[in-house]
């Protein structure tokens, strides 16, 4: 088995289809300040979490310390199920485009049910289930975090898409950094937003970047003899 580059065609429908459907995940960002925008009391990004945005009823949050009170909540949790099933409908439209390794499927298989965590975090609101809505999110963050370096590092290792590759190895690390603080409870609930936003975005900036480098003409594909 070798680890050099072959020349490939670029994504065929499928694969701009996938492409697409990860940078469309960019929605995802648009309507978190949308979500804001309507949110009745204080709302900080250092300290309440992500999935207040999608909390269904106006309470005090244990966890971050504030009240939380969301009136467009409904637009917030339609647009993560959206970018969990973008999310996973792109990896397996992409995963062909990747190198031929166990690391890389590892990699996409991650992605896909890191995609299924999100939607189960936005068909499950954090006042409504809070047991299926934390094993989502963990599935989402964690798994998603896992899959960029997976990608990451045999994309570097193959030679394939430098900028994809050497950004998706800083953004993991950074998100790594950020979720193992965040699991620790470093600054208490003052601090819990900040560390999950670090722990979080990262995975899926690094899909709407991988997706437009795919979509504005990357024929650099690499094949790895099986």
């Amino acid at each position: 088995m070798t680890d050099a580059p072959l020349d490939r065609p670029g994504p065929d429908r499928i694969g701009r289809v996938g492409a697409l459907a990860w940078v469309s995940i960019i929605q995802y960002f648009v309507f978190l300040f949308v979500v804001q925008a309507h949110w009745t009391t204080p709302y900080s990004w250092i300290r309440n979490a992500i999935s207040d945005l999608g909390a269904e009823t106006c309470f005090h949050s244990e966890s971050v310390e504030a009240w939380v009170c969301s009136p467009w909540h409904r637009v917030a949790n339609v647009s993560w199920v959206i970018a969990g099933a973008c999310m996973t409908i792109g990896a397996l439209a992409l995963y062909r485009l990747f190198p031929r390794n166990r690391l890389s499927h590892i990699g996409s298989g991650l992605y896909a049910v890191a995609g299924i965590g999100l939607i189960v975090v936005g068909l499950n609101p954090e006042d409504a289930n809070s047991h299926l809505h934390g094993i989502g999110a963990v599935i989402a963050i964690a798994g998603g975090i896992a899959a960029m370096l997976c990608l990451s590092i045999t994309l570097r290792r193959a030679g394939q898409w430098p900028p994809v590759a050497r950004t998706g190895i800083v953004l993991g690390v950074a998100a790594t950094c950020g979720f193992i603080v965040m699991a620790a409870r470093v600054g208490g609930p003052a601090m819990f937003g900040l560390w999950e936003r670090i722990a979080a975005f990262p995975v899926l900036i690094w899909l709407i970047l991988c997706g437009g480098y795919i979509l504005v003409g990357s024929r650099s594909a690499v094949a790895i003899p099986e």
